[in-house]
């Protein structure tokens, strides 16, 4: 069996947490904490929204998780999700099939 790199098993650990933490979001409300910026300027962040959004989206409520946080709902969140399973889909082929093929997130961040 391949030895896997550092790198890829902190982001396995990463990709594992991430998961744990949306179960969390969908069934609690331990981070409706409110924003920081917002709270304290009257200025809303780019971020305001980011939770809403995403537990809307974790609902299948899209169209609230646009009126919450538009940029990152239409945005961001389709590029890092393709990112994310495409490093996945990655990952388990090269430990699956002994390779080292490259997935864009080894390419971002040089790996």
């Amino acid at each position: 069996m391949k030895k896997i790199k550092i790198g890829v098993f902190l982001r396995i650990i990463l990709y594992i947490i991430v998961i744990l933490s949306l179960i969390i979001l969908k069934y609690t409300n331990i981070f409706n904490i409110g924003c920081y910026i917002y709270s304290r300027t009257g200025i809303y962040c780019p971020t305001c929204g980011f939770t809403r959004a995403m537990k809307a989206i974790l609902n299948f409520d899209i169209l609230s998780a646009i009126k919450y946080n538009s940029f990152f709902t239409l945005i961001l969140l389709p590029i890092f999700t393709y990112l994310a399973l495409q490093d996945i889909i990655i990952i388990t082929y090269n430990i699956v099939k002994n390779k080292n093929l490259k997935s864009y997130v080894d390419i971002i961040f040089g790996e």
